[in-house]
């Protein structure tokens, strides 16, 4: 009776590690797949190639389970464009599944006029960590509008979303 009950454990031991399989994202933005196994004194135990293997809690950011589809976090055609008025102006932008939360003011000093479309890097927290202005899709490369669109692109805020990837890109697009 004794010895079924081992096998029993031990089959159950076995059939739930191979299937329950996870993803750890460390800060460092390293991906590690593995299998949780137990947190203790706020460290991760984790099984990686069979070998047990602990990682302080304080170093990773998310836990996924293996099915959980990752967003990369890179330019995609899919993110709807949304716009947003700025005065007289209207900003509209993609970046999937986010929500411009500040909207920065547009001006224009001159009478140039162009389409300016700015690549955008975002972190987590929704702050603009790179601008690059004249993207595809611009229709000048006038350096004053260039330079006025990447300080509107610069001075945008969107909502916090943790789970994203540590960078997300986008574009935002101003007609002057």
């Amino acid at each position: 009776m004794a010895k079924n009950i081992s096998i029993i454990i031990l089959f159950f031991f076995i059939t739930s590690t191979a299937i329950g399989q996870h993803f750890v994202i460390l800060k460092s933005g390293k991906k590690v797949e593995c299998v949780v196994n137990a947190l203790n004194n706020d460290t991760l135990e984790v099984y990686i190639d069979m070998m047990m293997q602990k990682i302080p809690l304080i170093e990773v950011t998310s836990i996924y389970f293996a099915q959980h589809v990752e967003y990369d976090g890179k330019l995609t055609e899919k993110a709807e464009t949304i716009s947003v008025k700025s005065g007289t102006h209207i900003i509209q932008y993609q970046i999937r599944a986010r929500k411009m939360i500040s909207i920065p003011p547009v001006s224009n000093a001159t009478e140039k006029k162009g389409r300016v479309v700015v690549k955008i890097t975002i972190d987590r927290y929704g702050n603009v960590t790179s601008a690059e202005p004249g993207y595809i899709g611009s229709t000048t490369t006038d350096k004053y509008l260039l330079t006025k669109a990447m300080t509107v692109a610069k001075a945008a805020r969107f909502n916090t979303v943790m789970t994203d990837p540590l960078s997300v890109e986008g574009i935002i697009i101003i007609n002057y």
